[in-house]
């Protein structure tokens, strides 16, 4: 389904080796590679999409910001993306959870915590999971979950669970990713329902996330409409490498 996969596997897999090397030479602990929070998830990530350079929502191609330091810049001409409102933050890349923070952050006891602080200032919610709770930070730097998206699309989905939305309408340019406000639904291009029906079904599996009400039969749906495709194969088994776990579902 997606152009050219033969060269972005082989490109895959060598800037996956590069990052497993680079781990290895920085890490201390028993675990050679693992990946404890989602600041170090991004650092991995990012030297390996470096080279391959596609988004998963439109399929732009990015490459690294020369002026942002540690950014990607998306090249709008390739995909016919455009923003919707925010143009400076549909310039970049940002990590998407397809399975958001929230649906593993609010029910713990962190998200709620009313004393918590980092660097001496209050915090809330997100940033207090990050900063008092190991398991949420683990659940949070699950690679198998986290995607390279468009900055403005990935603030406007949110929290917002995938499904189908009536009609057509296009507000960012050629991109096929619509979001209903209202109904507070996010509705991806068919080509990647199957990727994320997958990562819902892992999450809950691996770590008893709930998918989204309503929302079950649906994925099952797309996820035989959209079968893994070789790419998504390909990359399951290179994040094994460095999680030492599989997403069965693409099995």
């Amino acid at each position: 389904m997606r152009n050219n996969f033969y060269t972005i596997l082989i490109l895959f897999s060598i800037c996956i080796t590069y990052a497993l090397l680079s781990e290895k030479k920085e890490s201390i602990a028993t675990e050679k590679h693992a990946i404890t929070d989602f600041q170090k998830a991004k650092r991995v990530l990012k030297r390996f999409y470096a080279k391959i350079g596609k988004d998963f929502y439109c399929g732009c191609n990015f490459e690294k910001d020369e002026e942002e330091l540690g950014r990607f810049k998306i090249n709008h001409n390739s995909c016919g993306l455009k923003a919707r409102k925010d143009s400076k933050r549909q310039t970049w890349i940002e990590w998407e959870h397809i399975v958001p923070a929230h649906s593993f952050g609010k029910d713990r006891e962190c998200w709620t915590k009313k004393d918590c602080e980092l660097n001496a200032k209050p915090v809330r919610g997100r940033k207090c999971c990050q900063t008092i709770d190991p398991e949420f930070n683990k659940i949070e730097a699950d690679l198998h979950n986290i995607f390279p998206v468009p900055g403005e699309i990935n603030a406007d989905r949110g929290i917002f669970s995938f499904g189908e939305i009536e009609g057509e309408e296009r507000n960012y340019g050629l991109c096929d990713f619509e979001v209903n406000f209202k109904e507070q639904t996010a509705e991806p291009e068919p080509k990647i329902r199957g990727d994320i029906a997958r990562t819902y079904f892992y999450m809950e599996w691996k770590y008893g996330i709930v998918i989204p009400e309503g929302r079950r039969k649906l994925y099952e749906t797309w996820d035989k409409l959209d079968p893994p495709d070789t790419f998504e194969i390909r990359k399951n088994e290179i994040i094994e490498k460095i999680q030492s776990i599989k997403n069965p579902f693409i099995d």
